[in-house]
């Protein structure tokens, strides 16, 4: 699915930058995951581009540990980042996550945006 967003945000900025990415990792991660997911990302990456979080939302506790260890997923949403040009100084410093509703349900009483908190 296309981002709508991405083509009213200039070709060169950051926020262009990283839908791109987001875009790509939707991609990557469905080749891994048989159950429904989403992207969830925030972050003050205007102040500093080292402040973005990136989190893949999944169903199940067994998907996230699946995603968590595939070595091979971590290095193809690493490339992304190479890709798309964002800043070399950060790139191993955004956050980069796997979390499942199971484990909203059972932390955070299903709320999401506390559990993120």
């Amino acid at each position: 699915m296309i981002n709508i967003f991405k083509f009213l945000t200039p070709g060169n900025s950051l926020k262009r930058k990283i839908l791109n990415i987001i875009n790509d990792i939707k991609a990557d991660v469905k080749v891994y995951c048989d159950e429904r997911f989403w992207i969830d990302w925030y972050g003050a990456y205007e102040i500093d581009p080292k402040n973005l979080s990136i989190w893949v939302c999944v169903k199940t506790d067994k998907t996230k540990l699946k995603l968590e260890s595939n070595t091979e997923l971590k290095t193809k949403i690493n490339q992304l980042f190479i890709k798309y040009d964002y800043p070399t100084q950060v790139r191993s410093l955004v956050q980069i996550g796997f979390e499942s509703q199971e484990t909203v349900d059972r932390e955070s009483h299903g709320n999401w945006y506390h559990h993120f908190k």
